[in-house]
């Protein structure tokens, strides 16, 4: 009589256990929070099901790739490429970087917005790392899985929900429907880190902020049987008197509870040597994710009834992604813009008003964020059903109308330069840039004005009028910026105007015109044995010059780069007049006045290929071919000479020997990576052949020697750390022709200067 109530609890048991429905909550923490993939990879190796997921921060972005269907081993090998390492870090993929739009390089470190609408009001940068690639990327992944779930989260291949912080009303946001790729971007802006971002009129910043383990939304939106929790964040401990930022962080957060809100459930605390931005070491942390997910296994198994096979998640991923419509653009438009300033972004984007794939997409999106006067995009994408493609709504975050920089080179030797300028954006059916520039140093002088705009014409066009005065100083004797204890024995003038001109030959092609008038002063001594009354050379020369140049360049830092490659070949035609007056130690007499005319043309090839583990290699290879007359004296024409300086630390010497009409150097680059990639350690070999040496004759008379005759070395080793602002580098060099060869500087910042009337 006791079968029937026996057989009736045994079946409601069965019906139970087969129900049973299981919740993955996923916390923050930063690069940590990628041992959420180990977790999710051993719960699927184990048959373990996840009808659920909750996420904060980092923990969100793996929860949303995970609700669209993405398998723990697709995030495994995206997580590990060099595509997530550029997202993570705020940079843009090579072949994305449009080199038409950027500016000529110069030593700039630090930037300033300044608001002219509010009586110059100074806008800081809200964030340290770009966010313009991983917000277009995740666009890209989230859109078709938004469109198939119809904008309901709990339609995703799983459901979902995440948490943000609305900073402007003070409390916790959750995400349930909406577009994914919005909701995970405003949990992951970690103050700082990512500029947060706006959601309906309020400003939304990192889920961790309020609450960095949303077990308490699983709880009372999912209502699971069993919650597994993934936790590698904790609660700060109280801050210090003296630590602000810990203060900073106080003031922002709030207490998580990492506890689960019931029974029966497991948290899982992965122990990984990853620090919170260390995105480099994706595979470490999702090994330590996995291993510690296996050392929970048995009392998961044992609690966790049902199975879900291998072949039953593939099959439901492949429906689920096969809902997904393509992503094809049909309509874009502009927000932040005016009626203008919409139309020049159009004419980049889709000049043509026709659908367009993401790809074809990508390279103008990219094009469009070069531009001077645009500060940031954030694309959102909406399906339309009755059109079959996206509509794009793009945020376009204009640059601040006045922004200020500052940079330039401290140094152990007394070449120290400053570096200000400021920058007057003016956007509208053009992009246009007034800019004014200094540097200030004994060594080098300078101030720059420089107008560009860039054309809305079928070819990417842009036109530059330039006046530029620069001023270098040789000499030796100080310490400090001004101090000087003995006359310099070569001190070269040039003032130039003109206009450069540049037309786009792809993403990373330019093709140069310019033309200018120029005039320079070089006053000298023949010799460096000389006192403080004798009156050096003066040689001045006025002259018009035009060139043309062909370039592609891919290279990633403005100096003391790593990786990519510059081609470019110049053809140059240089006539003016000479006037040489003699000093008083010159075997001439009477002023000299003469007529010169000539043409260079150069080739320059740098490129960095070979990465294996810690080492890269490049090489350097650039050939001159010029027509130069000989000035009245030697020194006189060696000063108007080309040159060659390959390296930072050669740009602020006077090198005699590495310069001739014409020759062919070149040479080979080691780098290593020390101390876990926070070091480069960079040595560089280079050989210098003229065809023709000039040499120095009898009352400093100029003369050619034998062909191929002569030959100079040079060899560099610096030790180089990438700071946020700019590079500090320790360097020994062998520069062949100086009085004592071997050199050594401590430097900080960048050894750039203004361009030259030959450039």
């Amino acid at each position: 009589m006791f079968r029937l109530p026996f057989l009736i609890i045994a079946l409601s048991m069965g019906v139970a256990l087969h129900a049973q429905r299981v919740g993955l909550v996923l916390s923050g923490g930063g690069a940590t929070a990628l041992s959420h993939i180990g977790v999710l990879k051993a719960l699927e190796e184990n048959g373990v099901p996840v009808d659920y997921i909750t996420g904060s921060s980092m923990g969100a972005l793996v929860g949303a790739m995970y609700a669209s269907g993405i398998s723990p081993a697709e995030m495994d090998s995206l997580f590990q490429t060099d595509l997530y390492r550029l997202m993570a870090y705020g940079e843009v993929e090579p072949e994305y970087t449009y080199y038409f739009k950027q500016d000529r390089e110069d030593a700039s470190m630090i930037t300033l917005g300044l608001n002219v609408d509010t009586t110059l009001q100074m806008s800081l940068p809200t964030n340290l790392r770009s966010p313009v690639l991983i917000d277009f990327e995740q666009m890209r992944t989230f859109a078709g899985p938004s469109a198939a779930a119809g904008y309901n989260m709990d339609s995703l291949f799983v459901p979902y929900r995440c948490v943000a912080s609305d900073i402007t009303a003070r409390r916790e946001v959750v995400f349930r429907q909406g577009n994914l790729a919005v909701a995970v971007r405003a949990s992951m802006s970690y103050p700082f880190y990512y500029k947060p971002i706006q959601v309906g009129g309020h400003l939304m910043m990192d889920g961790g902020l309020y609450n960095n383990f949303p077990a308490d939304v699983m709880y009372h939106d999912f209502l699971p049987d069993y919650i597994i929790g993934s936790n590698v964040a904790f609660n700060a401990p109280p801050p210090g008197e003296d630590d602000l930022m810990g203060q900073l962080k106080a003031i922002m957060t709030q207490p998580t509870n990492y506890v689960l809100p019931c029974d029966p459930g497991t948290i899982i605390e992965p122990k990984t040597s990853v620090s919170l931005f260390d995105f480099t070491s994706a595979k470490q942390a999702i090994a330590d994710g996995y291993a510690a997910t296996m050392a929970r296994m048995p009392k998961i198994l044992a609690e966790v009834h049902r199975r879900r096979t291998a072949e039953e998640l593939a099959a439901a991923r492949a429906r689920f992604r096969a809902k997904c419509p393509p992503l094809v653009f049909g309509d874009i438009r502009f927000q932040g813009l005016g009626k203008g300033q919409a139309l020049y972004c159009e004419r980049l984007l889709n000049k043509h008003n026709e659908p367009i794939t993401a790809a074809s997409l990508k390279e103008r999106y990219f094009r469009l964020y070069a531009d001077n006067n645009i500060s940031g995009l954030f694309p959102r994408a909406t399906f339309m059903p009755q059109r079959g493609n996206y509509e794009l709504d793009l945020l376009v975050k204009r640059e601040r109308k006045l922004e200020v920089q500052f940079g330039g080179l401290l140094s152990s030797r007394p070449v120290n330069t400053g570096m200000i300028s400021a920058r007057l954006n003016l956007f509208g059916r053009t992009s246009s840039v007034l800019e004014g520039m200094a540097h200030f140093g004994k060594f080098y002088t300078s101030g720059l004005l420089r107008w560009r705009t860039d054309l809305s014409s079928r070819k990417p066009v842009f036109l530059e009028p330039v006046f530029t005065y620069n001023r270098w100083d040789y000499f030796s004797g100080f310490t400090s910026f001004f101090q000087e204890v003995r006359p310099s024995y070569i001190v070269q003038r040039e003032l130039w105007g003109g206009v450069n001109t540049g037309m786009a030959m792809g993403n990373k092609g330019l093709l140069r015109v310019d033309a200018k008038w120029a005039q320079s002063r070089d006053s000298y001594y023949q010799q460096q044995d000389f006192s403080a009354q004798d009156t050096a050379d003066a040689t001045e020369f006025s002259y018009l010059t035009t060139g043309l140049s062909v370039e592609r360049n891919s290279l990633n830092r403005k100096q003391q780069p790593n990786r990519g490659e510059l081609l470019q070949v110049s053809l140059r035609y240089i006539g003016g007049l000479e006037r040489t007056r003699p000093g008083s130690l010159s075997a001439w007499q009477g002023d000299y006045t003469g007529r010169h005319d000539w043409v260079i043309l150069k080739a320059v090839l740098d490129k960095y290929f070979l990465r294996k583990g810690p080492f890269r290699f490049g090489f350097l290879a650039e050939g001159v071919y010029s027509t130069q007359p000989f000035f009245q004296n030697y020194t006189g024409t060696l000063l108007q000479m080309p040159v060659f300086q390959p390296t930072p630390e050669s740009k602020t010497y006077f090198l005699e020997n590495y310069r001739a009409p014409q020759y062919l150097a070149g040479g080979v680059r080691t780098l290593v990576a020390v101390a876990r990639n926070k070091f480069d350690l960079r040595l560089e070999g280079y050989l210098f052949q003229p065809y023709r040496a000039l040499e120095r004759e009898a009352g400093n008379n100029p003369g050619e020697g034998e062909a191929v005759s002569t030959r100079h070395f040079l060899a560099s080793g610096s030790l180089i750390y990438q700071t946020p602002l700019g590079p500090v580098w320790f360097n020994t060099s062998y520069l062949d022709g100086l009085h004592a060869p071997w050199v050594w500087s401590l430097n900080f910042g960048y050894a750039i200067f203004s361009q030259r009337a030959r450039e």
